[in-house]
């Protein structure tokens, strides 16, 4: 069941964007080697307390308990520095979390504003975390641009946040997202764009404050440029919108690290389209959740997998994790 947390507001973010750093600050070192990233949907990890109406959350305490203890051993194993996580339902579930990984981890959880599936984004970092929030900002839709002429209304972004923690010289901001579901529905792509948008510009006020930017999680869209194993196309602009976070500069101020993939492994989740339970290959894979950087850090990026072979499909999440390790120097 949702509780409450400390909402980090506004005021945190004016006093990132008022530290001192600058646009033409040096990026070439961020202090600790071998840091790694993993971006999971863990799946509805809920506390089984409340969730009859949503048949793929857990129906019992006893349950949640074994789903929780699924994702944490596979957690394990990857031993990563920076977890974001998507569908999960508490600060109190983050931290059960965050003690079957031994307790080592910073809590990241900003509560949001899904009131229809009590979803949120969180995340766990092993570097201290020196600020964070959410963006609680909206935008009219259709997007300034967008091909959409219809439907016509204001978004927000409900599941969101941002942490910043210190590398080095550098301080890297984390922006964790879990926009609009269904990739090729018209009524949510508009809507998407829109949420977009509005993470798009917050990314730009940290890139404009000197930061490093990384914007992860279950995006539900497709990336135009970087194909993924189905050969799936966006009916939005909405990658367009999270790498190309500054339209008056030249260029994308942001990249996919998936691009470092070959196609037939860019795929983090499974959509079993013919329902029979057995994951049948390409045709029911895709790739919604990604892992978008600055290029001062996909400088760094020596290691990037999703990691197909850490789990079979739905046992421990119907999606599967971005994982990537940036050499600091």
């Amino acid at each position: 069941m949702r509780t409450e947390t400390l909402l980090v507001g506004l005021v945190a973010l004016v006093l990132i964007l008022l530290s001192g750093l600058s646009v033409g600050e040096s990026h070439s070192s961020l202090g600790t080697a071998g840091f790694t990233v993993l971006a999971l949907n863990a799946c509805w990890l809920f506390d089984g307390i409340g969730e009859e109406a949503f048949y793929t959350a857990p129906q019992c305490e006893e349950d949640a308990e074994d789903h929780l203890t699924k994702v944490a051993t596979y957690l394990g194993t990857v031993d990563a520095d920076f977890i974001a996580i998507e569908e999960i339902e508490s600060a109190a579930m983050l931290h059960r979390l965050n003690v079957k990984l031994g307790g080592q981890y910073h809590e990241i959880f900003v509560e949001g504003t899904d009131d229809s599936t009590g979803q949120d984004v969180a995340a766990l970092s092993r570097v201290p975390v020196v600020a964070m929030g959410r963006s609680a900002a909206t935008q009219r839709y259709p997007i300034p641009g967008s091909s959409f002429r219809a439907p016509m209304g204001t978004e927000d972004v409900a599941k969101n946040y941002w942490a910043s923690i210190e590398l080095g010289s550098e301080t890297i901001t984390f922006i964790g997202v879990h926009l609009l579901a269904y990739p090729d529905d018209l009524q949510r792509a508009v809507r998407r764009e829109a949420q977009a948008l509005i993470i798009g510009n917050l990314a730009k006020d940290f890139l404009n404050a000197g930061h490093q930017v990384v914007i992860l999680g279950d995006i539900n869209d497709f990336d135009s440029f970087v194909c993924d194993a189905a050969g799936n196309e966006p009916i939005s602009c909405v990658d367009e919108l999270l790498k190309d976070i500054d339209p008056e500069i030249e260029g994308d101020e942001l990249v996919n690290i998936a691009a470092s993939l070959p196609q037939d492994e860019r795929y983090s989740y499974w959509y079993d389209i013919n329902r029979n339970g057995i994951d049948d290959g390409a045709e029911e894979h895709s790739m919604i959740d990604h892992m978008f950087v600055t290029q001062g850090l996909a400088d760094t990026l020596i290691d990037v997998r999703i990691d197909h072979a850490g789990y079979a499909a739905r046992t421990v999440s119907d999606h599967w994790p971005i994982i990537a390790t940036f050499a600091i120097p």
